[in-house]
């Protein structure tokens, strides 16, 4: 075999084995390249995405005719070392391939090639092929206040594609697709801005519609308020689907109900694996305007979203509320990165029954409530679906001005893995409420449904303990496999070498969605900062 074809065979099992999400580009500088006289395209770097140690690659494609139409063949594939800067990218989730620049014509142009399946040499198909210079608003919008810009305005029914030549404004709410008919898919290309222009300006994705934000590491999406100084300068995103709700009557067949903010808005259902489309490589800033009194939007709000839902590589800096919450559902997140939020970082209720991974929750020094807020129901803490997400590999790095790192109340069931709370100003854990309690059994005896192993505290105050409850939290931290409490060594918001936490966890066993990590915290080492490079700053 030639070392050209182990470099294609090299690139194909690279592709087919990893389990990511989302992809797109964007261009300030080529990063390709186009020869007309043999009618290929050179791609000097090729980024398979896959976190903090993306294989890349050197790699031409030629283009082919088949029957009519134009498409690109893999010709050869090598190995590169360095990947900073933009670069193109292919997303094995989407089995999409994103050109930032491609020079043609004098112009440069965004591409974006879908994988054919099954072939061999890889082929790819020609999805997008977009002017990198701003052409003018398309149909479905209207001319900004200023130049490049344009408004969305109302609701779509039509698939729309938003691209990075543009810079988006929010004119008011945005929603996509009517509820539960009209459904449409909002598709957000790599290195695409998106902006609120004043705070009551928010895009809603409604239950059978999609939202498909395809950023990449050197590219992510942004949706932003305008000035990006402060929270609360626009409303947020916000998802419904058809997956499970609590807080209906027992007698209802499927429970659907109002969102708090914005009544007249509904979610729920009773497909599980609902999909809502992609979330990744994007970043969610400055959110969580009061869109009515005492009722602010999250950064991201998640109603009843299900498990067919990608949310990868997602962050949410800086919002008013919440930084991600979970109102039921089934969603599944990895790759969070969610900072200087200023009520709590993650927050459930309502039945959320999903899973997470790698989470990294940092408060401002200054603001911020608790790092986790977890609720099953208010008024009926025992109601089904009961809320009982699995978290795992999460780092939480409180401050003085934070309460809690993780609140457990109201009947709400969690099972937590190979996680660190540390710099809490009340404390690290607490369990509050009868039913929480009651759910998790006792120290000696749990019930599985309430449980923290292979974990570290290190706050002033580790844990909120109450005589007069039917146990001590610290009993019940102490008293699970592999947990301590003490210095996690930690550099920022990475394991320090010599740290605890490099060698301090366990596989989850039997999930498929658990990548197997035998540390604690969202992090492997120092050299596995998956946060670095798509990031809004937030040290």
């Amino acid at each position: 075999m030639s070392h050209h074809q182990r470099s294609k065979t090299k690139l194909a099992t690279t592709i087919a084995g990893l389990l990511l999400s989302a992809a797109s580009l964007s261009a300030h500088a080529a990063t390709a390249s186009f020869d007309s006289a043999t009618a290929t395209i050179d791609l000097p770097v090729l980024e398979i995405a896959s976190g903090s140690n993306s294989p890349a690659f050197h790699a031409t494609f030629s283009l082919v005719n088949n029957a009519g139409t134009t498409e690109l063949q893999l010709a050869s594939a090598t190995p590169v070392d360095n990947i900073d800067g933009q670069r193109n990218t292919f997303d094995p989730t989407t089995q999409a391939l994103h050109i930032a620049a491609l020079p043609f014509n004098g112009q440069e142009y965004y591409a974006k090639l879908k994988l054919i399946p099954n072939t061999n040499p890889l082929r790819f198909s020609v999805e997008q092929f977009v002017n990198n210079a701003f052409e003018g608003c398309p149909s479905f919008a209207t001319a900004g206040p200023t130049s490049g810009s344009c408004l969305l305005t109302g609701t779509y029914t039509q698939d729309i594609t938003l691209t990075r030549n543009i810079q988006w404004i929010l004119n008011g709410a945005v929603f996509i697709g009517d509820d539960k008919t009209n459904s449409a898919t909002l598709t957000i290309n790599p290195g695409t801005e998106i902006f609120g222009q004043q705070g009551a300006d928010y895009l809603w994705i409604r239950r059978g519609s999609k939202i498909m934000s395809e950023g990449t590491p050197s590219d992510p999406v942004v949706m932003s308020g305008p000035e990006q100084l402060s929270p609360g300068e626009w409303g947020g995103l916000v998802i419904a689907g058809y997956s499970h709700v609590n807080g209906c009557n027992a007698s209802d067949t499927i429970c659907e109900v109002p969102f708090e903010a914005i009544t007249s808005e509904s979610y729920g259902g009773d497909n599980l694996a609902d999909n809502s489309g992609v979330l990744k490589y994007t970043q969610i800033l400055f959110a969580g305007f009061q869109v009515r009194p005492d009722e602010e939007l999250n950064g991201l709000t998640l109603l009843s979203v299900g498990s067919g839902t990608t949310i990868d590589y997602v962050q949410v800096h800086a919002g008013s509320d919440d930084g991600v919450e979970m109102f039921g559902g089934t969603p599944q997140l990895k790759h969070m990165v969610l900072t200087n939020n200023n009520d709590d970082s993650l927050d459930w209720g309502g039945g959320w029954t999903g899973k997470a991974q790698f989470v990294l929750i940092k408060q401002a020094a200054d603001d911020g409530d608790r790092g986790i807020e977890a609720d099953n129901f208010k008024s009926n803490p025992d109601i089904a679906p009961r809320s009982n997400p699995t978290l795992v590999n999460m780092t939480l790095l409180g401050s003085s001005a934070g309460s809690q790192g993780i609140l457990l109340r109201r009947g709400t069931g969690v099972s937590i893995h190979n996680s660190v709370f540390t710099g809490f100003g009340s404390s690290c854990l607490r369990i509050d409420g009868d039913a929480t309690y009651a759910f998790a059994g006792t120290p000696g005896n749990l019930s599985g449904g309430l449980t923290i192993e292979n974990s570290y505290v290190n706050c002033n105050t580790n844990f909120t303990d109450e005589a007069d409850k039917l146990f001590l939290v610290s009993d019940w931290f102490n008293t699970q496999p592999g947990n301590h409490a003490g210095d996690p060594q930690l550099n920022g918001y990475l394991p320090a070498a010599g740290s605890p936490l490099l060698t301090g966890g366990a596989p989850i066993q039997g999930d498929a969605f658990f990548e197997a990590t035998n540390y604690v915290g969202a992090f492997k080492d120092a050299n596995d900062d998956w946060a670095k490079g798509w990031t809004f700053p937030f040290q």
